[in-house]
């Protein structure tokens, strides 16, 4: 294990008497002041934003490019009966994408086909998932929190007349998928201004939007509100792990507020078998924690369909029923996850090289695949650098794992340079996932390492803690932390 990291005052940038005078204009804690502009958040306006969180700082989606197209076939959808196929990745975020896509085009009359991936078919959408909806009967299809890299799925649909929306933001490949319409902040050209969305927020902005296009018709007393849907979109947002600013924040705050009213049956329910009191107060760390697991553990062991059921379950037994399910699951996620931490403990302990090395990679061909990467989370808090966990199946001759970085390491980026020793990658900066032939893993140890090393230099890959003042114990009272939680 590494030595304890150094310690780094922020600096607010500003005297006591400028924060002060700053917190009075604000109507805010001096603490509270102080706190954002040692994180970066110094004009007024944007402190202003970050304090009052409300739904009207929302910067509205038009110059997200691929608006138009996706409102267009979604209205064509409705105006021509068309049956809707909604396929969402296994993660919490793609779980999320896919039921507020699914019941919101449910309460606007819309028959819908939802689909979720299966860990054991391998991440994104694939062209047995396109087939199934099609046997389905389906006239478009909506991808959620995948897709943007999908092009072959997405080209069968399209050579079958099938048009196709993808609502995701993972990272757009070089050549743009095959979509009649792509939803995706990071695609160029997208002149939207906050590029950290998930999936999840995403689709409830193309909800407003749907519903801002049809009130022109129809009356917008007429149609659901999609703020009834922001407690999906807070679960994808924390889960993800995107940045909790801007646009993030504000969703995240609002739907917390929504996920405390437990209206949706499978929140209920999901709340109930975590232990979580009726009168607690939810928060992120509810999310994070205690909710996030168990929604994520069916598709880290196959289908991620019994979650998606939970959330769209339309009566409390019927998501009590699913709750009791995706716990199940969770009980045993729970122990591979502690298994593989320890094997993988023990094979790092006996290395002598894993001491000088910026960045680790463990393989194991006992591993489950969707295990490793909540695994690699865990060892990358016990090692403090970025770690890479393997799963190898010897039968398919192929190993799949995940990796999650540590500090400002850019694992995309490290793998980017990996890529010859890779079969696929894909992700973000900070967890990213690979599969690769196993042969090729010594190789992978060597290159991960050294790509790592070449982001943090000659210093180690270990950062400065950075902390935001010191405290007097008499200043510790009510008021501050009021203040502190409100942040």
């Amino acid at each position: 294990m590494s030595e304890p990291p150094e310690l780094a005052l922020r600096d607010p940038g500003a005297d006591p008497a400028e924060i002060r005078e700053r917190a009075a204009a604000l109507g805010a804690s001096p603490a509270a002041v102080s706190l954002l502009m040692g994180r970066g958040v110094r004009t007024p306006e944007d402190q202003e934003r970050w304090l009052r969180s409300r739904l009207a700082d929302l910067r509205p989606p038009d110059a997200m490019a691929g608006f138009e197209p996706a409102l267009d076939l979604l209205q064509t959808a409705i105006r021509r009966n068309w049956r809707v196929g909604v396929f969402g990745d296994y993660d919490v975020d793609g779980v999320t994408t896919a039921t507020i896509l699914t019941t919101y085009l449910e309460a606007l009359g819309v028959q819908v086909v939802p689909r979720v991936a299966s860990r054991d078919a391998g991440y994104g959408f694939r062209i047995d998932d396109a087939r199934a909806l099609v046997e389905a009967g389906v006239q478009l299809v909506l991808t959620g929190d995948c897709g943007t890299s999908d092009h072959e799925a997405l080209e069968w649909l399209r050579s079958r007349g099938i048009p196709s929306a993808v609502i995701d933001h993972h990272q757009v490949p070089e050549t743009m998928p095959p979509a009649s319409a792509l939803l995706n902040p990071h695609q160029p050209g997208c002149e939207f201004p906050f590029k950290g969305l998930c999936s999840a927020g995403v689709a409830f902005y193309l909800s407003a939007a749907l519903r801002s296009a049809l009130a022109r018709e129809r009356g917008r007393s007429a149609l659901p509100d999609p703020r009834a849907w922001l407690d999906m979109v807070a679960l994808g947002t924390v889960c993800d792990m995107v940045p909790l600013v801007d646009e993030n924040r504000i969703l995240v705050r609002h739907g917390l507020g929504v996920l405390g009213q437990r209206r949706r049956p499978g929140v209920r329910a999901l709340l109930d078998m975590a232990g979580v009191d009726a009168d607690e107060i939810i928060d992120e760390t509810h999310l994070g924690f205690r909710l996030g697991p168990r929604l994520n553990a069916p598709g880290r062991l196959g289908p991620a369909d019994p979650s998606l059921s939970l959330l769209r379950a339309r009566s409390l037994p019927e998501a009590k029923a699913m709750a009791a399910q995706v716990e199940s699951y969770n009980a045993r996620r729970r122990q591979l996850q502690a298994r593989i931490v320890a094997e993988a403990e023990a094979a790092l302990a006996g290395d002598p090289s894993v001491a000088g090395r910026r960045g680790l990679v463990i393989a194991n061909p006992g591993w489950l695949h969707g295990i490793v990467g909540i695994a690699a989370s865990t060892l990358v808090q016990i090692y403090r650098r970025p770690v890479l966990v393997l799963a190898i199946d010897e039968g398919l001759g192929e190993a799949r794992g995940s990796v999650r970085t540590f500090g400002e390491v850019d694992v995309r980026a490290a793998l980017r340079e990996c890529a010859p020793l890779l079969r696929r990658y894909g992700g973000h900066r900070a967890a990213a996932g690979v599969s690769m032939d196993p042969a090729e893993i010594p190789r992978l140890v060597e290159a991960f390492d050294a790509a790592v090393a070449r982001q943090v230099g000659p210093a180690p890959a270990e950062p400065a803690e950075a902390y935001d003042g010191a405290l007097e114990l008499a200043a510790i009272d009510p008021d501050f932390l009021g203040a502190i939680e409100g942040l």
